[in-house]
């Protein structure tokens, strides 16, 4: 979250404005500012001032933008637009239930306003008077007999307890750590967005060929070792990576982070770990955000194979090595910046409601 510095001289200038500016709207955003001065949380805010949350947030970005200034521009007139009079309860409404398109918000504004317009003016009104973005949604995986809350306590719980006293050994150097998973990557278009003047497309492969890699990869020398086939990642092909990462061993404990998968679990795998003395620590149910090598697996994705045509499958398969190849060397900044030790839980997060 942002931090707000405010000095003596701002404080008195808040206390002031907030009964004594001319404008009352004025004097509404001044106590938002007043409220923020004495340390008190976005949430507790908007109750004490009774406002929006984002309200809130909109009032803090017009503060940080220019000051009490800029804050206060404008308010000393009456509101331009019949939207604006509407502006608080269509906040309210359209925090409460977004909406997919600026056609459905048009519809909206005009069943609960009476009020009719366009579509680009329904556009500039959701994103400069409301603050709104048209943003992708995002999953959140949970085991079905668990609440949200539950499962994010069973992460934090995991992440205290057990994963980041292991990251800070191998951080000192005295461990190292592996997190393992597997990635199958199906000869078939990867779309994504490019800048261009019309609209391109990307020819389909023909065939359903897939080039599959079961990696282990080191939370912080951030090397991978590899195990590839076009076939099926099965226990045979975990047994074949933990050789390779004992043969890797430079005399340090090892520990492998994976997710449940059968084939990962089995008594085969767990023996051979204990044959090579590597400690396989198992991730909760769900919880790909806890798995570093995920990141790894999107990175792939979006440098070598989004919006690419690859004209035969050992094209695409030789796009695939070659950028896991570079990650020591031509991608070691992009690892710096995208393997940090800092993983998402979801214990505070805006869910859609059903």
């Amino acid at each position: 979250m942002r931090t707000f510095t405010f000095t003596d001289d701002d404080r008195r200038a808040l206390a002031r404005l907030r009964y004594h500016h001319p404008d009352p709207r004025a004097q509404r955003k001044v106590e938002v500012l007043w409220l923020k001065s004495h340390g008190l949380t976005h949430d507790r805010i908007a109750a004490y001032a009774d406002v929006s949350r984002r309200t809130v947030q909109r009032h803090l970005d017009e503060y940080r933008e220019g000051g009490l200034g800029r804050l206060c521009r404008g308010t000393s007139h009456p509101p331009r637009g019949a939207l604006v009079e509407h502006e608080v309860s269509l906040e309210e409404h359209f925090e409460a239930h977004p909406v997919r398109s600026a056609r459905q918000a048009r519809a909206v504004i005009e069943q609960r306003t009476g009020i009719r317009r366009g579509l680009t003016q329904v556009r500039h009104f959701l994103k400069d008077r409301l603050g709104l973005r048209w943003r992708q949604t995002g999953a959140i995986p949970v085991p079905p007999k668990k609440t949200i809350q539950e499962h994010a306590a069973d992460q934090a719980a995991f992440l205290k307890d057990e994963l980041e006293p292991r990251l800070e050994q191998a951080r000192r150097g005295r461990r190292q750590v592996y997190f393992v998973d597997a990635a199958h990557f199906v000869f078939a278009p990867f779309l994504g967005c490019l800048w261009c003047a019309t609209r391109l497309f990307v020819r389909a492969a023909s065939g359903r060929r897939r080039h599959n890699v079961l990696g282990a990869f080191d939370a912080v020398a951030h090397r991978l070792i590899r195990v590839t086939n076009q076939g099926y990642i099965n226990a045979e092909s975990v047994c074949s990576l933990l050789r390779s990462v004992a043969g890797a061993s430079v005399g340090l404990p090892i520990t492998l982070v994976l997710d449940n998968a059968r084939y990962q679990k089995c008594a085969v795998v767990r023996e051979l770990a204990a044959t090579l003395k590597i400690e396989l620590l198992y991730l909760p149910s769900y919880s790909p955000n806890l798995n570093l090598i995920e990141r790894l697996w999107r990175f792939v994705r979006v440098g070598s194979l989004n919006s690419t045509y690859h004209e035969k499958f050992e094209d695409f398969r030789s796009a695939i090595d070659g950028c896991l190849d570079g990650l020591s060397t031509v991608h070691k900044a992009d690892m710096e910046t995208l393997m940090t030790h800092r993983f998402q839980l979801f214990e505070d997060v805006p869910l859609l409601a059903a």
